[in-house]
């Protein structure tokens, strides 16, 4: 399997987990995702698939530790803005 039809199908799988979350009415979350792939992974006995959702997962796990990253910044960002007792004047 070429680079391109891998990352399809990690697409593909991708889109499967969150139309299961979906399905379960559970929240729709990194960690709800990642979840998910990894229970996919689990069951999955097709050795294209298990490397698509391992690619799937490298993402999800990736974009949401930039997410936590950028926030975190953001938070400091904003205490350094307000000052050490958070903008409280008393």
């Amino acid at each position: 399997m070429n680079n391109k039809d891998l990352t399809r199908l990690a697409d593909v799988v991708l889109g499967e987990a969150v139309v299961a979350l979906l399905s379960s009415e559970d929240h729709i979350s990194a960690d709800g995702v990642a979840r998910q792939l990894r229970a996919m992974n689990g069951g999955e006995t097709n050795p294209e698939r298990r490397a698509a959702i391992a690619l799937a997962l490298g993402e999800v796990q990736s974009e949401f530790n930039q997410s936590r990253e950028s926030r975190d910044a953001d938070v400091l960002a904003f205490g350094a803005l307000t000052g050490p007792d958070g903008g409280n004047n008393k």
